[in-house]
């Protein structure tokens, strides 16, 4: 781990980014945490309200060193830093900037996940059936995805997240 700031996203327990955040600002050393935040018009049944919500749920933008990394997650809230083939992921200062010019442009903001499309080649890259590859042929929603067994014409429905499913691009 370099001893270097770098800007890192951690996932927070639901609905405590916001305790999380200033968690980190309150600490004595000079990290930073950034939660991007949207207004958005909730109706209840008795009243209409404006309130704050995170744009990405359960992520929290730290700008931390080495030293700071390890000390982050004893704080309440913490689950994990996000990863990419099992290094932290680190956001550039580019990126980091171009979320906070969007957000001060005021505009309407919504995060839109990345679904797969049905006919997409899919792999599966985590659990008990990691490297199966198949085509995705019917999305009933985001946790059920049928994948076709390649060679048997027939389909095997599996109970996935879509976070275990990635894109397979054919050269």
């Amino acid at each position: 781990m370099k001893n270097e700031r770098q800007w890192f996203v951690v996932y927070t327990k639901a609905n405590s980014e916001k305790k999380f955040a200033v968690q980190v600002n309150l600490l004595q050393s000079d990290c930073e945490a950034f939660l991007p935040l949207i207004e958005q018009t909730r109706q209840w049944s008795d009243r209409t309200k404006l309130i704050s919500v995170p744009l990405f749920k359960s992520y929290v933008f730290v700008y931390i060193d080495g030293n700071e990394y390890q000390q982050l997650k004893r704080l309440p809230g913490f689950v994990s830093y996000i990863k990419f083939n099992n290094f932290p992921a680190v956001i550039t200062p580019q990126e980091m900037e171009k979320i906070q010019r969007f957000l001060a442009t005021g505009k309407v903001v919504e995060v839109a996940h990345n679904h797969l499309l049905v006919g997409t080649k899919v792999e599966i890259v985590s659990g008990s059936l990691q490297g199966y590859c198949g085509t995705l042929v019917e999305r009933r929603n985001q946790q059920l995805v049928a994948i076709e067994v390649e060679g048997l014409a027939q389909s095997m429905m599996l109970t996935l997240p879509e976070a275990l499913l990635k894109p397979i691009i054919e050269v």
